[in-house]
This record gives structure tokens, C-alpha cells and sequence, in this order.
């Protein structure tokens, strides 16, 4: 019961209760006490008064036991039971024989013999006590007479008997009652206004507790901001400026927790570098896409998208530069889609964008056409103008795919795809897996290719036009696998770009290239041999030392090597390639642009570039006799070159028309089926050295 009293009353309520009773047994306790000690005093004074009573009626009784005669005391016993709480009186002579009676007695309540009083002393004493009566018994002596001159002896007196008087307790009882009543009635309207009081004090003390209590109560109930009023006593202001504190702090930290919490779950559920959701976001978000179409009966699209030569970024410029490329092409990304559509980073160069609720598979085509579009512009990033694209592969729910997995892999297959074939974007269709299978074993096959000795380099002349005399001859690298035949370099070049494996072909043929060169060299044949650089070979940061270590093994001419690099290469990587071109042009290299006329380049760059010829691109000499249009593009470029002063060469010259088109032209050199096709060196040598040998 203490417990449930502590537990479940409020501090003042104690306080008061406590007080109350503490207060109320102290005035019964006070009550009590004072009337007891009031109780004794009055049966004091009543015993004291039946012995004066029994002493005046013994000293007026002496007669009438001297003569047995009661009508001596007549008058005295009626004076005596006229005393308050007399109620009976006896008078006795000495042998115990009752010489008067009167009022109303009970001989049961008392004993019949009473105690005598011994001696000559006239006082009463309190002889019997009932519950109801005191009995009180006083001696009656003999009066002595009057002194006589002639009386020599002093006269003595004689006991003559008793007197017995018995007064009622019942004014004690009355007096005693009377009092306890008065005391209480005091004691507790004493209590009853201390209470008052303390109850007005307690109110004014519990106050600032129990404020103190309704603010911690507020604070436990999940109310915020709560702060306790600094009133009341000094040590109630000190708890409630501690609570305030504490609530202070403790908001600090549930605010520093939360917050750490919102920063842990964004961690968990968005990219770090791009803020985009992530991969565990986005397959929530997916997740939660299909349950809504699946309900509504509605079509969406997911968007599987890769950067194509990222790689490349990080290889040549460093990750901080691609990590800001990455930011810079999310946010590309995500201004091209609407609003509502999810876009998310998946995983290195991989995003993945959701575009809901569609009316048909058109809105994926031209959402992926703008992501393409937004993404091919350059990327400037600390003075570097960065070209990349995007291959898109595109899954539809619910015709290609009812979960998430299978619509992420069909997207990725239809991706892949893309990627392979060039063209941006592609939507899945039925069977892509096997295309894919076919891809990936041919990545297989190329990755083997160079250990197994698979790679061939063979040569194709390139002449003087002006006096058909053989000026140098092309390095094309050949793949022939053991199963597939001869692979198209169209088919594997690609191939080998996108994986990276570009780069040690690339160094293969050129080391090749340049020792063929050097051994026709030193059979007196000394032939300019151009090889083809990829975008990847020159973005590699050794590349111009690795240019030097081979010419430097192969002990060839840096003069007799030519670069050749390609139109859109230069012209997405000026400002990086620059230096290269540079450095290569101080070894001794020659230098030339490959497919002119396919790019977007400026004319300005010419001016930049330390190259020393163009190659017109076969695509424009082929249709040189017959289209306008394209003759007028090959004497423009011709004559562009030679006011740069620099050399040009047709490629793709198959006919003598053609031919004497060039002538017509001014053109500087030619190469083409027209003089022969790329053959093996063994091939090369025997056909056309041994001819330029014969003519010599």
C-alpha cells in the first residue's frame, strides 16, 4: 500500500496527506493527554473534596453516637447528602452497628467491612472505589469539654464510632467527558487552521515541482522545445535550470542522432559522388514501380545507360577529373528526363533512369535521344573539353520482363548492344542474349589472339602521284583465328577499343611495323611505314616515352615513322593530345590525320596541330567522278592542305579515273586497291619491292 501511495500520488498530495494525519494524531494525542491530565486533576479535587465532606459530617456526628441517638446528626446527614455526588451516608458506633443510613445505596458495590482508621487522627480516607462511587470513612471522636482551673489532668478523647459517606463518580465522568470534548474541539480547530496554512505554504512549495513535474511529463510524452519556469525556492530553481540543461543537451543530441541517422540512411540509399539514388534506392524505387503498374494496368520503361570511353578519362586525366565528369553527366541525365521519371547512379559509368506511366514505347526513344544528345556535347573540366556517349538499352514492362531482374538484364543485354553496334540506343528484343554470347566469345577469342600468335600485320604501298614511285606503305593489323577465318578489322577493331585491348595490339603492330621497316631499310629499301593510333594508345600517359623505346630497340629512322590519327580523335582531345603531338614531332616522327573530311573539326586546329599531311577519307574519293559535290570537297581539301603546306593522300583509289582526277588535283600521294591491297610482308616484298628493284 506504501508503494501504490508513492507511486501514484503527486508530491504535494503526499505532502498533504502526511501532514494531515501527522497533524490529526497530534491533536488527539494532545487531546488525550490534557484531558487525562485534566481527569486526574478533577478526581484530585473530588476525592479531596469527599474527605473534607466525610470530615465535617464525623465532627458533627460525635454527638449523636455519644447518646445513640440520630437525631443528634439529622441535620447534618441532610446537610452532607446535599453535596454534589453524595449519595449515601452511615454512621457507625465503634462495634460496627449502623446507627443512621440514609440515600440510596449499594452494599454490593463496596465491601461490608471498611478499613478503619487507625490512631487518634480525625482525617478521612478513601476506604473503597467502585466503578461508579468512591467510599470515604472518617473516625468520630469525643469532643473534650471546656479546660476547668481545678482539673490537674489534661482530658482525653474517645473514639466513638464512624461515619461512611459515598459519592458518585458521576460529575467525574461528566467533567472528564466535558473537558475531552473541549480539548478536542480546541485541538483540532487548532489543527484544522495550522492546516490551512500549511496547505497555503505546501501550494505555494509544490508549485514550482509540480511546474517542474508537468514539463517532465510534457518531455516524456515527446513534446518538444519543453523548458521548465526558474521559480520557487533556490534548490527548485537549480533542478529546474539542470532539467532545462539536460533537455538542452539531450535535443542536441537527438538532433545530432537524427541527423546522423537521415546522413546514414542517404548514405545507404544514394550515390555519394552524385547524389542520385543508388543501386539498393533504385531497386526499391523499380520494385515499387511494377506493384504500381501492375495495379493500374499501366506501361513503363527502364533506361540501362553506360558512358562509352569513360575508362579512357581516368586512364589519361586522372578520377578526381572523372568523378566530376560523372557528377557533370547525372546531372545531364537528369535535366533530360521529366521530373517524375528516376534516375539513378548503378554503378560506375552505369545509370538507370524510370520513366513511368507511358502511352507508348515512343516516349523511351525520344527520352534516350535527348540523354544522348545532352551527353555528346564536350564536358569542359579543368580546361579540358571531355567528349563522351552514351549507349542506351531499353527494357518495357510488361512486354520484356514482369520483375525486376529480368527487366535490369534485358535492358543491360539490349545496352550491350547498343554499344556494340554504335547506334546509341537500342530496345530489347527476343534473342539479343545469343548476340551478346557471340560478342562476349569474340572478346574471348581477341583477349588469346596475341599469345597464340593470331595477329598478322600486313602492308599496303602508298606512291607518289606525280611519278608513281613508291613512297612508304600502311601498317593494318590482320586477325586470323583458327575458327572464325579472317576477322574484319570493323568487327574486332571496335572490339579491342571498348576493352582497352587496343593498347597492346597497338604497341604489337607498331613494334612490327617498325622492325619490317628497319629490315627493308637495311636491304636498301628505306619506305616511310604509317601506323594507325587509337584514341585510347595516345590518351596513355607514357605514350610518347614507349614511341621512343621501340624506335630506339628497333634502330628505326624516326623519320620513316608516320602516325596517323584519326579526325575525331584530334578534334575531342585537342587540348590534351596537343602536348603529345608535340613531343612526338622533337623525336622526328611524321604525322598525319587520318578519314579528313568525316569530323567536325575547325579549321583553326589545323593551324595548331604540328601534323605534316592529310589523308582524304575514301569515302569522298569514291564518288569523285560522279558526284559534284564530293569532287569539289576532295580540290578543297587539297587546296586547303597546300596553303598550310602540307602533304595530302588520297585513300581508296581504285580506278585510273580516279586516278587521273587526283592527277588533275594536284594531289600529293595515293593509296588504294588501284595499286594493290594490304598483303603479308613475305607478299609485299616479292610484288612490289622486287618490282621497284626491277625498275631501278
Amino acid at each position: 500500500m506504501l508503494k501504490t501511495f508513492l507511486r501514484e500520488f503527486t508530491f504535494r498530495r503526499q505532502l498533504t496527506i502526511t501532514m494531515t494525519l501527522g497533524i490529526l494524531c497530534l491533536a488527539l494525542f494532545s487531546s488525550l493527554v490534557s484531558s487525562w491530565q485534566a481527569n486526574q486533576r478533577v478526581r484530585r479535587n473530588l476525592i479531596e473534596q469527599g474527605q473534607h465532606i466525610t470530615e465535617n459530617l464525623a465532627r458533627q456526628s460525635a454527638l449523636a453516637l455519644l447518646y445513640a441517638s440520630p437525631d443528634n446528626a439529622a441535620e447534618a446527614v441532610s446537610a452532607t447528602l446535599a453535596f454534589p455526588g453524595v449519595v449515601s451516608v452511615e454512621i457507625r458506633d465503634t462495634g460496627q452497628r449502623v446507627l443512621l443510613v440514609r440515600g440510596s445505596t449499594r452494599p454490593s458495590e463496596f465491601p461490608k467491612s471498611i478499613v478503619l482508621v487507625a490512631g487518634a487522627s480525625a482525617q478521612a480516607v478513601l476506604d473503597a472505589e467502585s466503578e461508579g462511587a468512591w467510599r470515604f470513612v472518617a473516625p468520630v471522636y469525643s469532643q473534650p469539654s471546656a479546660a476547668s482551673p481545678f482539673e490537674v489532668q489534661e482530658a482525653r478523647t474517645e473514639r466513638l464510632g464512624d461515619v461512611v459517606v459515598v459519592m458518585s463518580k458521576a460529575a467525574l465522568s461528566q467533567m472528564t467527558s466535558d473537558i475531552f470534548i473541549a480539548n478536542m474541539t480546541s485541538s483540532f480547530s487548532f489543527a484544522l487552521l495550522i492546516l490551512i496554512l500549511i496547505r497555503i505554504l505546501t501550494s505555494r512549495m509544490s508549485r514550482p515541482l509540480n511546474q517542474l513535474s508537468a514539463s517532465m511529463a510534457r518531455a516524456e510524452a515527446g513534446v518538444s522545445n519543453v523548458r521548465a519556469v526558474l521559480s520557487g525556492p533556490k534548490d527548485i530553481v537549480d533542478m529546474a535550470h539542470a532539467f532545462n540543461s539536460m533537455m538542452a543537451a539531450l535535443e542536441d543530441r537527438i538532433a545530432a542522432v537524427s541527423h546522423a541517422e537521415l546522413r546514414i540512411r542517404h548514405l545507404a540509399y544514394n550515390d555519394p559522388l552524385t547524389e542520385l539514388p543508388n543501386r539498393m534506392q533504385f531497386m526499391d524505387l523499380l520494385n515499387q514501380t511494377i506493384d504500381r503498374a501492375r495495379d493500374k494496368g499501366q506501361t513503363f520503361a527502364l533506361l540501362f545507360l553506360d558512358l562509352n570511353r569513360f575508362k579512357n578519362v581516368n586512364d589519361t586525366l586522372g578520377h578526381d577529373v572523372g568523378d566530376r565528369l560523372l557528377i557533370a553527366a547525372g546531372l545531364r541525365i537528369r535535366h533530360s528526363v521529366r521530373a517524375g521519371d528516376s534516375v539513378a547512379r548503378f554503378g560506375g559509368d552505369e545509370f538507370t533512369v524510370l520513366l513511368e506511366d507511358l502511352t507508348s514505347t515512343t516516349a523511351g526513344s525520344v527520352a534516350s535521344q535527348k540523354i544522348c544528345l545532352a551527353l555528346a556535347a564536350p564536358f569542359e573540366i579543368d580546361g579540358h573539353d571531355i567528349y563522351v556517349s552514351a549507349s542506351i538499352g531499353i527494357s518495357v514492362y510488361p512486354a520484356d520482363g514482369m520483375d525486376g531482374n529480368t527487366l535490369l538484364k534485358h535492358a543491360d543485354s539490349a545496352m550491350y548492344l547498343a554499344k556494340k553496334n554504335n547506334s546509341g540506343y537500342e530496345f530489347y528484343e527476343s534473342g539479343m542474349e545469343a548476340t551478346i554470347s557471340a560478342h562476349v566469345q569474340m572478346e574471348g577469342a581477341l583477349r588469346r589472339a596475341e599469345e597464340r600468335n593470331e595477329l598478322l600485320v600486313y602492308y599496303q604501298p602508298k606512291v607518289v602521284l606525280a611519278t608513281g614511285a613508291l613512297s612508304g606503305m600502311e601498317a593494318l593489323v590482320r586477325w586470323k583465328h583458327p575458327e572464325f577465318g579472317m576477322v574484319s578489322p570493323a568487327r574486332f577493331i571496335p572490339l579491342a577499343e571498348e576493352t582497352g585491348l587496343i593498347v597492346s595490339i597497338g604497341a604489337w603492330v607498331l613494334r612490327t611495323a617498325c622492325n619490317q621497316a628497319k629490315v627493308w631499310a637495311d636491304a636498301g629499301m628505306p619506305l616511310a611505314v604509317a601506323v594507325n593510333l587509337s584514341g585510347v594508345q595516345l590518351r596513355q600517359r607514357n605514350f610518347v616515352d614507349s614511341v621512343r623505346v621501340v624506335l630506339a630497340e628497333t634502330g628505326l629512322d624516326p623519320a620513316l615513322l608516320e602516325l596517323e590519327i584519326t579526325e575525331s580523335v584530334l578534334m575531342e582531345q585537342a587540348k590534351e593530345t596537343l602536348s603529345s603531338l608535340h613531343q612526338l614531332k622533337e623525336i622526328g616522327v611524321q604525322l598525319a590525320i587520318d578519314d579528313f573530311g568525316t569530323g567536325y573539326s575547325s579549321l583553326s586546329y589545323l593551324k595548331r596541330f604540328p601534323v605534316d599531311t592529310l589523308k582524304i577519307d575514301r569515302s569522298f574519293v569514291s564518288d569523285v567522278t560522279s558526284d559534284p559535290d564530293d569532287a569539289a570537297l576532295v580540290t578543297g581539301i587539297i587546296a586547303l592542305a597546300h596553303s598550310l603546306r602540307l602533304k595530302v593522300v588520297a585513300e581508296g583509289v581504285e580506278t585510273v579515273e580516279q586516278r587521273d582526277f587526283l592527277v588533275r588535283c594536284d594531289c600529293d600521294y595515293i593509296q588504294g586497291y588501284l595499286l594493290s591491297q594490304p598483303v603479308p610482308p613475305d607478299e609485299f616484298e616479292r610484288k612490289i619491292l622486287d618490282a621497284v628493284r626491277r625498275a631501278q
